[in-house]
């Protein structure tokens, strides 16, 4: 049996564990009296440890193997996951969520670098087009399952119940096989080294720029559904599941598209559709729309960051821990940065700014993209 399944349905899980805080946010602004930017300050501790934490296990996976590191991590990723259904205090779930998110930054990078260690390039957008679709899956069902069950039982049975489940998978990782040896360097280049070239730097700032508009706009969807729709937690879990549907059916495209289209133009209609989407939720549709826009932006962001990632796994492919640990470390502070900024702009009563911000910047991105090789 081939082990990307194993792979593929821990990073499915590691997906929706990072997705599902959007759709509960209103829930746990009033279970902890907080308001909703404060809240907000979890996804922000998760997704800068997320980020960070890639320098340490990029060189951990280059040298001691990918699945070796992603065994490991795994079961400390379900630690923290059930700590924070236990915490008390918005200090202690946001702590709970950073120690998460220490763990989590191993799973997916660290199986893209597996992809470009075991898969050929002229087949490999096609495998990262099908990990896409799984890792999108896992966040379309996040709102879903995050809102239906916060609705009907709690959010703390949630995080409970998930942290069962991540440990399962970090022992059913014991039957996957490590890649070969030689798929690694013996001695792989440094950081510095990578970051040394100019080519490496641009990348890596687009990709910053990407985790803090994509990011940083998707984490306040739910709000904005609460202010402007009444929904309850329910509607919103399955509102929002709208974004992974669309980047679901995004990622399965791209395998079929990226022979006959390119990266390029791939990568700039990503970022029109995108910008567009974002756009259409300024003017307060009718909540239909809002759903649509939703699918929208899923689907945009698909064909643009499936360009960046397999761009990203050539990098440096005696280093491919490293160099995609580079990658997440842009996407993620990066994201952490905008949820951060978004945050303020939000209890500021500026959500329209943000939109608007986030419209006009994807729609850029995708263009630059899109002209640099």
């Amino acid at each position: 049996m081939s082990p990307l399944p194993w792979l593929f349905a821990l990073a499915a899980c590691v997906s929706l564990d990072g997705r599902m805080l959007a759709p509960i946010l209103p829930a746990l602004a009033a279970a902890f009296g907080a308001p909703s930017g404060a809240v907000g300050l979890a996804m922000t501790a998760y997704t800068a440890a997320y980020g960070v934490c890639q320098l340490v296990y990029g060189p951990l996976s280059d040298r001691y193997g990918r699945v070796r590191v992603l065994r490991v991590t795994a079961v400390l990723f379900a630690l923290g996951t059930a700590l924070s259904s236990l915490a008390s205090s918005l200090g202690g779930f946001i702590a709970a969520r950073l120690l998460t998110g220490v763990f989590a930054s191993a799973t997916i990078p660290t199986t893209f670098a597996y992809l470009g260690d075991t898969v050929r390039y002229e087949r490999r957008q096609a495998v990262i087009g099908r990990f896409g679709a799984v890792i999108s899956g896992g966040e379309a069902l996040a709102a879903a399952l995050a809102g239906t069950v916060t609705h009907f039982v709690s959010w703390r049975v949630l995080f409970a119940a998930y942290a069962v489940l991540t440990a399962a998978l970090g022992a059913a990782l014991l039957r996957v096989r490590e890649a070969p040896p030689a798929a690694r360097a013996a001695e792989p280049p440094g950081y510095a080294a990578i970051l040394a070239d100019p080519r490496a730097r641009r990348f890596y700032a687009l990709v910053f720029a990407e985790g803090f508009l994509v990011w940083g706009g998707s984490t306040y969807f739910g709000v904005l559904a609460s202010q402007r729709y009444g929904f309850n937690d329910l509607q919103i879990g399955l509102l929002l599941a709208c974004y992974g549907v669309g980047r679901v059916g995004g990622a399965l495209w791209v395998g079929r598209l990226a022979p006959a289209l390119g990266e390029r133009t791939l990568a700039a209609w990503g970022g029109w559709i995108e910008g567009g989407a974002f756009a259409l939720l300024l003017p307060g549709l009718p909540w239909p729309a809002f759903a649509v826009s939703l699918g929208a932006i899923g689907l945009g962001l698909a064909w643009l960051h499936s360009t960046l990632q397999t761009r990203g796994t050539e990098i440096a492919p005696a280093a491919r821990g490293q160099a995609f640990a580079l990658f997440a470390l842009g996407y993620f502070v990066g994201g952490a940065a905008g949820t951060a900024v978004f945050g303020r702009l939000v209890d500021a009563g500026a959500l329209q700014l943000v939109l608007a911000a986030c419209a006009v910047g994807l729609a850029a991105l995708g263009q630059v993209v899109a002209r640099r090789s």
